[in-house]
């Protein structure tokens, strides 16, 4: 039987914060709602605690601390790496301050039409913008691998 390999590349600035007051959701990014997931955002309310946290909902993300984007490629490369499909995903990431857009055709569209990185690539066709979510692009290698 062969063995599926399934590319996934990450598009963002390795140094970007991802506030949570620009972008409501760290792990999809979008305000308002999950640019990632559809999810709308959701207000999670913490006993306790006197702030709220917010999340869409769909990636479950709601995090005070504002992350990297390479923290948040890290992170989902030691997720992968504990995973049952560790050996079947190639995990790669682009600075786009080192990486011209002009290579990638997908990723100048996105940049031209003002959509926010971190931009998630998943074999050649562009899943999530705006954060990156272990969970879902976990659930997304894991449906390819299996089809």
């Amino acid at each position: 039987m062969e063995v599926v390999m399934i590319k996934i590349d990450i598009f963002g600035f390795w140094d970007e914060k991802l506030e949570n007051n620009k972008k409501s959701c760290g792990g999809c990014g979008s305000s308002g709602g999950c640019g990632g997931c559809g999810k709308k955002k959701t207000t999670i309310e913490i006993v306790g605690k006197s702030e709220k946290t917010e999340g869409c909902g769909g990636c479950t993300s709601g995090s005070q601390v504002a992350k990297t984007v390479g923290q948040q490629y890290q992170e989902i490369m030691e997720y992968i790496k504990n995973s049952d499909i560790k050996d079947k995903v190639k995990l790669e990431f682009y600075d786009l301050k080192k990486v011209s857009v002009l290579d990638h055709d997908h990723i100048r569209i996105l940049t031209e039409m003002d959509y926010e990185p971190p931009f998630v690539v998943i074999d050649g066709i562009v899943r999530y913008y705006g954060g990156i979510s272990g969970h879902l692009i976990y659930k997304d290698a894991k449906e390819l691998i299996s089809a």
